[in-house]
C-alpha cells in the first residue's frame, strides 16, 4: 500500500516547521510601544465600558482593579431585567464616594436584549477621548491603562489590544477542586501571542482584538456609520448578536486604522466565521503582505486541513502501524517541553485527567470549527438572547442622577420604583421641570420600522428619556 497517509503527515510536519520558523522570525522583532514622558493621553482621558447581565462573583475585584487604574469614568451597561441586581451589587461594594461618582449605569428598555446593543449604548455614552472596553470578569494590573495608552501616540492607531492571562481563584488551586474545563481554558491562553505579534510586525496587521479588553479612540465608535453597521450586521437574514470583536477589527482595517498589539505575554484572539468571498472582499488589506495573505488562506482552510490531517493519521495507522507509532512518539517528544512548562506554571493542575484536558484543548479547533460551521445562525449563547434580536426597537437610557434619587418620570417609564442607592455622587441634583422626550439614538431608529404593524403610539414607548 502506498504510504499516502505518511506522506501527508510528513507534508503537514514540514508545513508546521516552516510556519513556525517564519512566525518566530517576525515575532523576535516585535517591540511594545514604549511609555513616553509627555503622553498625548493619560488615564483620565479613558472611559471604561463594560456590558454585563447579573454581576459575576468576581465582579467587585474586577471593578476594583479598573478603579485602581484611575480612569475618567466607568460606564456599565446592562439590560432592564438585571438593572436592579447591578445597582444592588454596587451598593454592597466597599467604594468611596469619589469612586462611586465615577461609575455610571445604563440599561436597555424592558424586553430588549443583545450584547451588541449594550456595547453600542456604552460606546455612545463614553465621554473620554479613549475608551477601554472590558468584559465583566477581567482583572487588570495596576498599570494596564498606563501601558496601553502609548499605542495612541501613533496617530494611525485606532485601537489596541493587550496581553491576556488567566486568574484562578485561590480556593480552586487544588487538584481535587480544579475541573478539566478550567484546565483547558487556561491551556488555551498559555504560551504567548505567537502569530499575533508576527503579523503585526510583518504588516501592522491584527486578526482580531480580543473582546476581553481593548482600547480605542472613542470617536471612531460613536460614528453613525459604525453604529448602524454594528447593530445591523446580519447572517442569513438574522441580526447578529455575537462576533462584535471580529466586526470591530474588520471595520478598523476597512477604514485604514491600525489595530495595534501591545503585548509580549499570553493572549488569544476570537474569531467568527463568515463566507470566504465576503471575508476576502471586505478586507482587501489581506493582500498587502504575502505573510498576511498566506495566514488568511491558512485560516480559511483550517477546518478542511485538520480533517485531512486526521484522515492521514487514520490511514497511516492502519497501513503502517509501526512507522505511525514511531512518528507519534516523536510528536509527543516534541510537544513534551510545552506541556512541561504549562504544568510547571500550574502545578495543582497536574493530574491524568487534566493532562488529557490540556491535550484535548490543543486539538479542539477541529471540533470547534466544524461545530461553528454548523451553528452559524445560532448566537443565543452570548450575553443577551440573540433569538430576540429582531424584536429590539430601541433603548431607554437611565439618567445617572436617578441612581441617587428616583424621579417620577423614570418611575413611570420603568413601571416601578428604582433602587435608591448612591452609585453616583452623594448630592441629589435638582430635577428638571418636566421630562423632555428626545429622539432615539440614531443607530436604533431603523429598528422602529422593522414591525410594520407598529403605530406611532407604540413607538413612543421607546423614546430616549433623560431627567
Amino acid at each position: 500500500m502506498p504510504p499516502a497517509g505518511l506522506a501527508v503527515l510528513a507534508l503537514m510536519r514540514a508545513k508546521g516547521y516552516i510556519e513556525s520558523t517564519i512566525s518566530n522570525h517576525y515575532s523576535s522583532q516585535y517591540k511594545p510601544y514604549p511609555i513616553v514622558d509627555n503622553p498625548k493621553y493619560t488615564t483620565k482621558d479613558v472611559s471604561v465600558v463594560s456590558v454585563l447581565l447579573n454581576p459575576p462573583q468576581i465582579f467587585q475585584k474586577c471593578l476594583r482593579t479598573w478603579l485602581d487604574n484611575d480612569p475618567k469614568e466607568i460606564v456599565l451597561v446592562t439590560i432592564f431585567d438585571c438593572y436592579q441586581k447591578v445597582l444592588g451589587a454596587l451598593q454592597s461594594y466597599d467604594f468611596t464616594s469619589d469612586e462611586r461618582a465615577m461609575i455610571k449605569v445604563y440599561h436597555l428598555e424592558e424586553g430588549i436584549y443583545g450584547q451588541r446593543l449594550q456595547h453600542a449604548l456604552g460606546f455612545e455614552m463614553a465621554t473620554g477621548d479613549i475608551m477601554a472596553v472590558v468584559d465583566d470578569q477581567i482583572l487588570w494590573s495596576p498599570s494596564t491603562l498606563e501601558h496601553m495608552l502609548p499605542c495612541f501616540e501613533d496617530a494611525n492607531v485606532g485601537a489596541a489590544g493587550g496581553p491576556l492571562g488567566v486568574y484562578i481563584l485561590p480556593e480552586r488551586r487544588n487538584p481535587d477542586v480544579i475541573t478539566p474545563w478550567e484546565v483547558a481554558g487556561t491551556k488555551f491562553l498559555f504560551g504567548g501571542r505567537g502569530g499575533g505579534t508576527a503579523y503585526f510586525v510583518a504588516d501592522k496587521w491584527t486578526w482580531c482584538l480580543a473582546g476581553c479588553t481593548w482600547l480605542a479612540r472613542t470617536h471612531i465608535f460613536q460614528d453613525t456609520e459604525f453604529l448602524n453597521s454594528f447593530t445591523w450586521e446580519q447572517w442569513s437574514g438574522k441580526l447578529l448578536n455575537s462576533g462584535g470583536d471580529n466586526f470591530i477589527t474588520r471595520y478598523l482595517h476597512q477604514h485604514n486604522w491600525i489595530a495595534a498589539v501591545q503585548s509580549d505575554e499570553a493572549a488569544t484572539e476570537r474569531n467568527t466565521l463568515q463566507s470566504y468571498w465576503k471575508f476576502l472582499r471586505q478586507v482587501p488589506q489581506t493582500f498587502r503582505h504575502p505573510y498576511v495573505l498566506y495566514g488568511t488562506c491558512n485560516r480559511l482552510l483550517r477546518v478542511p486541513l485538520l480533517v485531512v490531517h486526521l484522515a492521514a493519521w487514520v490511514h497511516a495507522g492502519y497501513h503502517h502501524p509501526k512507522l505511525t507509532l514511531a512518528y507519534l512518539a516523536y510528536n509527543i517528544w516534541k510537544q513534551h517541553s510545552g506541556y512541561k512548562k504549562f504544568f510547571a506554571a500550574y502545578p495543582y493542575m497536574l493530574t491524568p485527567g487534566n493532562i488529557l484536558a490540556a491535550i484535548a484543548c490543543d486539538y479542539s479547533p477541529l471540533f470547534i470549527g466544524i461545530w461553528g460551521l454548523c451553528t452559524l445562525s445560532t448566537d443565543n449563547w452570548v450575553h443577551g438572547d440573540g433569538n430576540t434580536a429582531k424584536k429590539q426597537p430601541g433603548v431607554v437610557i437611565q439618567s445617572p442622577q436617578d441612581l441617587v434619587k428616583p424621579v417620577t418620570g423614570m418611575d413611570q417609564a420603568h413601571g416601578g420604583n428604582l433602587v435608591d442607592t448612591a452609585t453616583q455622587t452623594e448630592s441629589t441634583p435638582e430635577p428638571d421641570e418636566a421630562d423632555e422626550e428626545k429622539p432615539l439614538p440614531f443607530y436604533f431608529k431603523p429598528l422602529l420600522s422593522m414591525d410594520s404593524s407598529s403605530d406611532s403610539s407604540e413607538n413612543e414607548d421607546y423614546k430616549h428619556k433623560e431627567s
